[in-house]
């Protein structure tokens, strides 16, 4: 206990006493540098001093008339290296920034998150992410892990978030049952009542969990969750709730720099067999005495109402982004009266909006979240939990990129190296997972006055966050440049091509496999959804290995405007037809467990709902897709906020 309070009090003055120059507040005194020396580093007393009379000398023989902490702590440094202390050199380093970058981030927008408006808050979010990537590079990870992302050869996303999980699929029965009760919360809410009441429960819930989480906040079934509080209303007064809902979680920029809630709403027109005889959870928590199977009138008109609101747009007659709707199409889909008038009503959304998401839960699976796609299996554990649906909470704790071109120009060739050194690379994204589990796992060790005490938090014998069943992501990128350096042609240009594609995700699986056994951690292959890890790398490629880059790499290396085709995709200038896109690609997707996603782009055009709809159909039934979406291209004026389909 004495020791948390004196923990609390170094903050504390850390927080308070913030001081550009000690020279005018206290006398020099040398031995300060010894003291520090051997607090924050492993040094020894006798080499402490050394160093500190080696200070003081250059100070006094200099004349530096204004002295500064971090000009101290620089000359310290230069001498721990002059010793070839390396190690206690990086114990006892000064992480920050330049006054120059911390300027351009201040006065100029960062491109990299577009979700990010540029304000005070943005600046801030970018200043301790700066600061927050330097100690997990130094802190967290081992020095391999640490220079292959500095290299390229790996990409460790989120770094600025080292210190929360990455992404969460969550329950609305959660919030349903236990209300509204937040660690540090001034006031405490009961289950809701009344449908508007549990929305503004969801809205502020999320806005808690993305302070909490570095991606996207997935809720599941949400209209089947939210039946029960809709008996006996009309449909003028669901499609008020569903406004409210879809309002305030687009206008809510409250976290993470004053983004949006990252969001996504998965929505079903039939309820799916492991929640048919699941007993319901209505108004004020309490069991309703039905199933949810009971409320399927409720739940599908509830989807319809939402589906409504998306298609006519916000005040300004533009698309929501978020939230993101993700309709789940299964077996049953096709048994449930009304679902083609359904689909014809998403599709002509995907027509004029582009909001929709189809996913597909063939057989034995069910997904949550699209930003980091979380799939379960519906095994004897996800069945279980889901007849206590509140605890269907599942995150993804981190992304770990692999930079698959520069696998292929290391191989010159060779098919047999360029495996050895894909599976060398999985090692280093399997032992980075490693440090960030242990990471995470000492924060939520420290309950509910830790960093993490909203995930600590126990309202059902169990943490929030369910550290047993969290995935850990080993994205991939450029397989397509992969293919076309070590063999010559594009996934699309021949089935030989694709084939060895094919081979190489194939590779990624049983190594994900293996270190899941080895580790006892659940690894899973995804396709990484990061377009700026695109550029990243090949930026790197370029620079590292730029005879070989060049022969591959997409986009305008004039201009530097380069990246490498996102995760298993397909060229996404290839002259093919989106049917065939959607089998080629869907051919890497049941390798790819933690889900994947072919965008069908589409341009200025509006295709007939009914097309789309079909097509939809067709992709469940005839192809291996696990989820698509239909993505046209939008203009918005910035002075006027007109939005005309097409680029202006």
């Amino acid at each position: 206990m004495g020791q948390n309070v004196q923990m609390q009090q170094d903050s504390t003055d850390i927080a308070l006493f913030v001081k550009v120059s000690e020279g005018d507040v206290i006398t020099w005194d040398k031995s300060r540098i010894v003291k520090s020396l051997l607090r924050e580093t492993t040094i020894d007393e006798a080499t402490a001093k050394l160093i500190a009379d080696r200070v003081e000398k250059i100070i006094r023989d200099s004349g530096i008339e204004f002295i500064t902490g971090p000009l101290i702590r620089e000359i310290v440094n230069a001498e721990l290296i002059k010793l070839k202390l390396e190690e206690q050199r990086k114990q006892y380093t000064r992480l920050g920034m330049p006054i120059y970058d911390v300027e351009q981030l201040i006065t100029k927008q960062n491109k990299e998150n577009a979700n990010v408006p540029h304000g005070p808050e943005a600046t801030n979010l970018s200043l301790a992410e700066s600061i927050k990537k330097q100690y997990a590079l130094l802190k967290v990870f081992s020095p391999d892990v640490a220079l292959a992302h500095e290299r390229g050869d790996i990409h460790l996303h989120d770094l600025g978030f080292i210190d929360r999980p990455y992404c969460s699929g969550n329950s609305i029965e959660y919030v349903k049952k236990f209300g509204l009760s937040l660690p540090n919360a001034l006031s405490i809410s009961k289950p809701a009542k009344h449908p508007e009441v549990l929305v503004l429960h969801l809205i502020k819930f999320s806005a808690a969990l993305q302070g909490v989480f570095a991606g996207a906040i997935g809720w599941d079934a949400v209209n089947l969750f939210m039946a029960p509080y809709f008996v006996g209303k009309s449909d003028e007064e669901l499609e008020q709730v569903a406004q409210m809902l879809v309002f305030e979680f687009a206008q809510q920029a409250v976290a993470r720099g004053g983004q949006s809630i990252f969001s996504d709403l998965n929505l079903y027109w039939e309820v799916p067999k492991h929640f048919a005889d699941v007993e319901a959870i209505g108004p004020e928590g309490k069991y309703t005495g039905n199933t949810y199977e009971d409320y399927l009138p409720e739940a599908q008109r509830f989807a319809r109402a939402l589906i409504k609101v998306y298609m006519q747009g916000d005040g300004m007659g533009r698309p929501f982004f978020f939230p993101k709707p993700q309709l789940h199409i299964t077996e049953r889909l096709f048994r449930t009266e009304g679902y083609e008038e359904f689909l014809y009503e998403i599709a002509q959304l995907s027509s004029e909006r582009g909001n929709s998401y189809y996913v597909f839960d063939r057989g034995e699976t069910a997904k949550i979240s699209e930003c980091c796609r979380l799939a379960f299996k519906l095994d004897e554990n996800d069945l279980r939990d889901a007849k206590t649906p509140w605890k269907m909470r599942y995150s993804a704790m981190q992304n770990v990129t692999i930079n698959l071109p520069r696998i292929a120009y290391e191989a010159k060739g060779n098919d047999d190296l360029l495996f050895e050194i894909l599976s060398q690379r999985m090692q280093l994204a399997a032992d980075a997972h490693v440090a960030k589990r242990g990471f995470i796992t000492r924060l939520l060790n420290l309950g509910k006055r830790g960093p993490l005490g909203l995930l600590a938090m126990d309202k059902d014998g169990e943490p929030y966050y369910r550290l047993h069943r969290a995935t850990f992501l080993m994205g991939m990128l450029g397989l397509n440049e992969l293919v076309q350096y070590h063999l010559g042609e594009e996934m699309h240009e021949s089935n030989y091509a694709l084939r060895f594609g094919l081979k190489v995700i194939a590779h990624m699986s049983k190594e994900s496999e293996r270190l899941s056994e080895e580790y006892d951690m659940r690894f899973v292959l995804e396709q990484t959804p990061a377009e700026s890890t695109a550029y990243r790398m090949a930026k790197l490629d370029l620079e590292h290995y730029p005879s070989e880059t060049r022969e591959v790499v997409k986009g305008s290396i004039e201009r530097g405007e380069v990246y490498y085709t996102n995760s298993t995709y397909l060229n996404i200038s290839a002259p093919i037809s989106p049917i065939e896109r959607v089998k080629k690609e869907g051919m890497f997707h049941p390798m790819i467990h933690a889900g994947s996603l072919t965008h069908i782009w589409l341009g200025e055009a509006k295709p007939d709902p009914e097309a789309i709809a079909k097509f939809v159909v067709r992709t469940f039934k005839h192809t291996t897709n696990d989820q698509i979406a239909f993505s046209p291209e939008f203009s918005s004026c910035l002075d006027c906020g007109r939005v005309d389909r097409g680029l202006w």
